[in-house]
């Protein structure tokens, strides 16, 4: 078997601290290793059992400026940005621990997740091939101005458009293939970034305890405010919508390298009813009767 075929983990734990972009709250995450098939799952090391969340689209419980994770009474807040460094990575299992209920934002992008990973090197398992997601044709969705469409294709790449009506935002257009090396080149170090007059109604929402200029980008009405550095790219916030989307459409919990997707107006509530598709249109082909076998008599 190519082993660029086979399933991955990574090597060796390797953890991270910060804050929560939402929650404020104070996190540690672990990366740690994962038996084949075992998909990505989530840890609440901070409560008792330590109880799992699996990394899946049935585990969806919000997606209000985020993708949260719940099972019972456990959650775990903006998942997105960990999902795709995995993902990224082409990282097919392994354990999330975190110390709280959300993942420390970092620097607002996939970046220091890809890079923590990438230290921790990986390990293919020689016996277990990847289980790709494979859909029969096209697969569709619109809802209120924003569209996907996803096609068959020998590898998997991401077409973006990205409309706001800003004076500083103009239409913004991405189209990148994805595979470890263009993620960490394209999209990994694209970060988060919301709308200066948002930022007072988030926080009395309970949103953005934790956000500040050193893991966001916040668009004000005649300038864009950064940490001081500038943007990374000129087509960032686009980027970053195309890293969401790549986070997000991880949930599926079988590799998305197979297809292209065409997509405008992304976002996270939108990502997940678009998952939900291509996984009921992938189903469906799993199901179908396989045709009778035929022969001369």
């Amino acid at each position: 078997m190519n082993t660029l075929e086979c399933q991955t983990t990574i090597r060796t734990p390797v953890a991270l601290e910060g804050v929560g972009l939402h929650t404020g709250n104070p996190s540690t995450l672990t990366f740690r290793p994962a038996p084949a098939n075992a998909g990505i799952r989530f840890f609440r090391a901070d409560l008792p059992g330590c109880p799992m969340i699996p990394a899946r689209l049935a585990f969806v419980v919000a997606t209000l400026r985020g993708t949260n994770l719940g099972l019972a009474d456990a959650r775990v807040h903006t998942v997105e940005h960990v999902l795709a460094a995995l993902t990224g990575l082409s990282i097919d299992n392994a354990d999330v621990v975190v110390t709280a209920n959300e993942p420390p934002a970092m620097d607002g992008s996939a970046l220091p997740f890809f890079e923590a990973l990438l230290s921790a090197g990986l390990h293919r398992y020689l016996d277990s091939p990847k289980r790709y997601l494979h859909i029969p044709g096209e697969v569709s969705y619109e809802n209120k101005g924003t569209s996907y469409r996803a096609v068959p294709c020998d590898y998997f790449e991401i077409d973006a458009t990205l409309l706001h009506d800003h004076p500083l935002l103009p239409r913004l257009h991405l189209r990148v293939r994805i595979d470890p090396q263009t993620f960490l080149a394209e999209l990994a170090s694209a970060r988060t970034f919301c709308f200066e007059h948002e930022v007072a109604f988030l926080r009395s929402q309970g949103l953005a305890q934790g956000g500040s200029l050193e893991n966001a980008v916040v668009i004000a009405r005649d300038r864009i405010l950064t940490n001081g550095g500038g943007l990374r790219f000129k087509d960032e916030f686009v980027r970053h919508k195309a890293l969401d989307l790549v986070g997000d459409l991880t949930l599926i919990g079988r590799p998305l390298l197979r297809m292209r997707i065409e997509t405008v107006r992304p976002g996270h509530a939108h990502n997940i009813e678009f998952a939900k598709r291509l996984n009921e249109a992938a189903q469906g082909m799993r199901e179908r009767p396989r045709p009778a076998a035929t022969g001369r008599t």
